[in-house]
């Protein structure tokens, strides 16, 4: 992804905004998670944001979103330290999660998607991992993440992020967008 202005500009003031968050988070963990975040009207562009792309992603996905409203549901700070990571996991409840990453350093945690096709597992051949994206491959890896990055991906796809083996910490703002029926 490249760096708009804006999205640089959202860099800086975000970290400022979560930083109290970071400094409550429960400290003594590989990785530190803060409370939900998405009712700070600090960070209302933010949640905005995410429900607007949340909805263009879904339409375009052929999602008939007149009859849905989508809210920000989870919406927390993740600063993964050193020998840190998350497990693969899935969000159940929503439709749209990912990432907005605020510190990246070298050799910190990335985003890995894995293969949602459960059935393709029992039948795989080997194949040859290269540099491109193929029905054969069985992971994305985002390694290539920086400030500013966003990552949305369908709720049910796989994801974790892998462990940090930098001395300084990754942080990123993890998110969840969730659907309701809207009422006629």
């Amino acid at each position: 992804m490249r760096l708009s202005r804006r999205t640089a500009d959202w860099v800086g003031y975000t970290r400022q905004v979560v930083q109290k968050y970071y400094d409550n988070a429960v400290s003594g963990a590989a990785v530190d998670q803060t409370v939900h975040m998405a009712n700070d009207p600090d960070l209302k562009f933010l949640v905005d944001y995410l429900v607007l792309a949340s909805d263009t992603i879904l339409r375009e996905q052929g999602y008939d979103m007149d009859r849905y409203e989508l809210h920000v549901s989870g919406l927390w700070g993740q600063d993964v330290k050193c020998n840190g990571g998350t497990n693969v996991h899935v969000h159940k409840h929503s439709q749209i999660c990912g990432w907005f990453f605020l510190e990246t350093p070298e050799n910190g945690s990335y985003p890995v998607y894995h293969d949602p096709r459960m059935n393709k597992n029992m039948i795989e051949l080997d194949y040859r991992q290269g540099a491109e994206l193929t029905t054969a491959s069985a992971s994305v890896h985002f390694n290539n993440v920086e400030p500013g990055t966003f990552l949305f991906a369908n709720s049910w796809v796989h994801h974790q992020l892998t462990q940090n083996v930098a001395q300084t910490e990754t942080k990123s703002i993890h998110f969840i967008v969730s659907h309701k029926d809207k009422h006629a």
